[in-house]
């Protein structure tokens, strides 16, 4: 998988009612890769795809956020929403306010989601308003999940 297929997979779980655009330009550097709107808010996603993760727990996974990809997302992230999605084998880890953290393999084994999930989480952010004060936008999810499950079991 690369990053191409990778966002086409998480846009395969896209509700319907979001509008998505996967943005293709080649004249100005930086642009994220995706926008999405639904009635409550614009969100912009820039994501990254690592094929494998490091083998030590402790290593922080080298994705390639440019300067300038950085940039246009803390430009971004205000007047709209913006995120970083890194994309390791089937999981994900979302980023919604500090884009240069360090994300080690321990990370993404412990705060790793589903594509299905990351599509859900767009969802939510375009016609729910709701995320987690940490920075990381898996927290709310794994809340969710954790919610629902003692639901069920009650």
């Amino acid at each position: 998988m690369n990053e191409h297929s990778f966002i086409k997979s998480v846009h395969r779980y896209l509700h319907p009612d979001v509008y998505s655009w996967k943005i293709h330009d080649t004249f100005t550097g930086g642009v994220p890769d995706a926008m999405y709107v639904g009635p409550k808010s614009l969100l912009f996603i820039e994501y990254k795809y690592v094929k494998k993760l490091p083998k030590k727990l402790t290593t922080n996974v080298r994705h390639t956020l440019s300067p300038l990809q950085a940039q246009w997302l803390d430009r971004i992230n205000g007047p709209a929403k913006a995120a970083l999605v890194v994309g390791v084998d089937n999981t994900a880890v979302i980023l919604v306010n500090d884009f240069s953290a360090n994300i080690s393999t321990l990370s993404v084994l412990e705060e790793g989601i589903s594509r299905q999930d990351v599509a859900n989480w767009i969802y939510r952010e375009t016609f729910e308003v709701k995320t987690s004060n940490s920075g990381r936008a898996n927290d709310f999810l794994r809340q969710q999940r954790t919610s629902n499950r003692s639901k069920k079991s009650s």
